[in-house]
């Protein structure tokens, strides 16, 4: 892909395109055939296919060795897969073999280093508009990285990691596989959609609260920490009369802010694997404490419950600057087995060993 060969000289061209160019393009801009013959002699050019010439003596970086393999894949390639992802920032999932999408009925000479795979599904929407070198879309670049993994393991492991680094949304993701057309991997890549959807904050917010409800826990506020819509984020629960704070999620930073807070941590996966034992953590916690009555006057109502199904920014006043509760020096909890012989809130009322938390 050149801009308007013949109308430019080969030293833009190839400038365009990191010092590469197709041979007829460099024809096109005035070059005889000796005169490149004569460059390729003399090793100040490079000619890594037939009909592709590298015009600069720099080593082969990865944007080089794309732009030598699309102009190899001829009119109408795109670069694809692991290639296309690592020049639009995934990370970790790298591959020195160039990966170019060519239209079906093309049959490509093998070139070292390349690998040409045909497709017949690449509409507009799966291909950058502006980008160079041209090259597929990050949600396509992850379903077809998915699919050509070694395992299943793997490609789990790319879709996972491609939305925890926030190169994609499972939204993208799911449009790019309802294009992609009949794969292998077509189910195990749409369970991880599904299984990665439920880990958005503003979700796990939901099943909490649905966890608070069903065991009689009261009701805590709900914090989004990251994005409410992606699976990179935490859910955190403040429950300021006890002063206990529960983390759902990946861990915060390890910082204390109070000597006197409690911190829990919940796996994600417990909301809806094991609710039981998550309000069994909760509720051990709160009736370890007993909370702090707010004072009667006008500001008395910012130590309340919040409302369920309300969404809060974080509450940097009482949590922190960016980080929503302590970690270094206080031991985060963790939900057992042993927390299902528990007592309920009706026994402990029955008891009245402790003050018990008014329920949602």
């Amino acid at each position: 892909m050149t801009a308007r060969p013949g109308r430019l000289p080969w030293q833009e061209i190839a400038d365009l395109q990191s010092g590469v160019i197709s041979e007829r393009d460099a024809i096109g801009a005035g070059l005889t055939r000796a005169d490149i013959r004569a460059r390729v002699t003399a090793g100040t050019w490079r000619q890594p296919a037939p009909g592709v010439l590298i015009t600069t003596a720099a080593g082969p970086a990865l944007v080089q060795r794309a732009w030598a393999g699309l102009l190899a894949g001829g009119q109408g390639a795109v670069l694809g897969g692991a290639t296309a992802a690592e020049l639009d920032g995934l990370v970790d999932h790298d591959d020195e073999v160039v990966t170019v999408l060519v239209p079906p009925e093309r049959r490509n000479a093998p070139v070292p280093g390349v690998a040409f795979r045909r497709t017949a599904r690449l509409t507009p929407a799966d291909v950058h508009r502006a980008r160079l070198p041209p090259r597929t879309v990050p949600a396509r670049s992850v379903v077809d990285l998915a699919e050509w993994s070694g395992d299943r393991g793997a490609a789990r492991t790319v879709v996972v990691d491609a939305l925890g680094q926030g190169f994609v949304t499972v939204e993208a993701m799911r449009r790019a596989l309802a294009r992609r057309g009949p794969i292998i991997r077509r189910t195990l890549i749409g369970e991880t959609l599904d299984d990665q959807s439920r880990r958005t904050p503003k979700l796990l917010s939901r099943l909490y609260r649905q966890i608070e409800i069903a065991f009689s826990l009261p009701t805590g506020q709900t914090v989004a920490v990251g994005s409410p819509d992606l699976p990179t984020g935490r859910l955190d629960v403040w429950y300021r009369p006890w002063r206990v704070l529960v983390r759902v999620g990946r861990p915060g930073p390890a910082r204390v802010l109070s000597t006197t807070k409690v911190v829990l941590t919940v796996p994600t996966e417990h909301l809806w694997e094991t609710p039981e034992e998550v309000a069994a953590l909760v509720g051990a916690a709160l009736r370890e404490r007993a909370p702090i009555r707010p004072a009667a006057g006008p500001h008395a109502c910012a130590d309340r419950a919040v409302p369920s199904g309300e969404w809060h920014e974080p509450v940097r006043d009482e949590l922190g600057e960016d980080d929503q509760g302590g970690g270094e020096g206080v031991a985060p909890a963790v939900a057992s087995r042993q927390m299902r012989e528990l007592p309920p809130w009706e026994a402990e009322r029955a008891a009245r060993q402790q003050p018990v938390p008014p329920t949602a």
